[in-house]
C-alpha cells in the first residue's frame, strides 16, 4: 500500500512538472529565446564549457545562464564576471530541478530578452534527467578523467538527452584507456539519435561545431 502511494505521489509530481515545463517552452518560443539544460556530473567542466561556447554566440545573440547549484553562488560569479546575465539558483540540498525553481530563476531576470538561455544544471548524472526543466533540448557533458564507461551505469540520462558532450579532451594523452569507440557505440544503443562532439574547452576542440549544432537546435525549436 504504502509504494503504491509514493509511486502515485511520484507521477503526481512529475505530470504537474511536466505540464508546467510545456507551458515554459511554448512562452519561450513566443519570446525567440532557446532554452538549453545543460546537465553533468560535478566537475565535468559544465561551467567552463558554457562560457567558451557563449562567447562563439554572444557576437550576435543576447544569452543569459541560470546556474543551479546544492549552495553558493560561485558559478554564476563567474558567468558575471565574463559580462554574460546570470542569475543563482540554490536548490538547498535537493539534488535536481523542478519547473518551479527554473520559473522563479527566470522571473529574477526582470524580464530581459535573450536569443539563448543555458540552464547549467544540479551535478548529478541521476537526478536531473527525471525532470523535464521546459528546455528545447537537454545535453549531457561527460569529461575524459570520468572515463567513458558511464552509459550503463547511469541509462536514464543518456537516454533523454538530445547531444552527449565529451569534454577535456585534452586529458585524452593521459586517459589512454578511455575508449572513445566504445563510448559512441554504447551510447547509441541506448540513444540512436544521438548528436555527439568531443570537445576541449581549454584548446577549443569541437567548441565551433557544438555552437553550430545550438544555433541550429535554436532555428528548428523556434520554427
Amino acid at each position: 500500500m504504502n509504494e503504491t502511494r509514493v509511486i502515485e505521489v511520484k507521477q503526481n509530481i512529475l505530470a504537474r512538472n511536466d505540464r508546467a515545463a510545456d507551458a515554459f517552452r511554448a512562452a519561450r518560443k513566443a519570446d525567440g529565446t532557446f532554452f538549453l539544460d545543460v546537465m553533468a556530473s560535478p566537475g565535468a567542466g559544465k561551467t567552463t564549457l558554457l562560457l567558451a561556447l557563449i562567447e562563439r554566440l554572444r557576437a550576435q545573440a543576447t544569452c543569459g545562464v541560470i546556474e543551479a547549484d546544492l549552495e553558493s553562488d560561485v558559478d554564476a560569479l563567474k558567468i558575471k564576471e565574463a559580462g554574460v546575465s546570470s542569475v543563482e539558483l540554490n536548490t538547498r540540498g535537493v539534488c535536481h530541478v523542478e519547473m518551479g525553481m527554473v520559473q522563479k530563476a527566470y522571473d529574477a531576470f526582470g524580464g530581459a530578452h535573450f536569443d539563448y538561455l543555458f540552464l547549467e544544471n544540479i551535478g548529478n548524472l541521476v537526478c536531473p534527467a527525471e525532470f523535464d526543466t521546459g528546455a528545447h533540448a537537454r545535453t549531457m557533458l561527460l569529461s575524459v578523467p570520468e572515463g567513458y564507461d558511464k552509459v550503463y551505469k547511469y541509462p536514464p540520462m543518456f537516454a533523454v538527452v538530445d547531444a552527449l558532450v565529451v569534454t577535456k579532451s585534452d586529458y585524452l594523452p593521459l586517459n589512454p584507456d578511455f575508449d572513445m569507440e566504445a563510448l559512441h557505440a554504447q551510447a547509441r544503443v541506448l540513444n540512436p539519435g544521438l548528436d555527439i562532439f568531443v570537445t576541449s574547452a581549454r584548446t577549443g576542440e569541437g567548441v565551433d561545431e557544438l555552437a553550430a549544432w545550438v544555433r541550429e537546435r535554436r532555428a528548428a525549436a523556434l520554427a
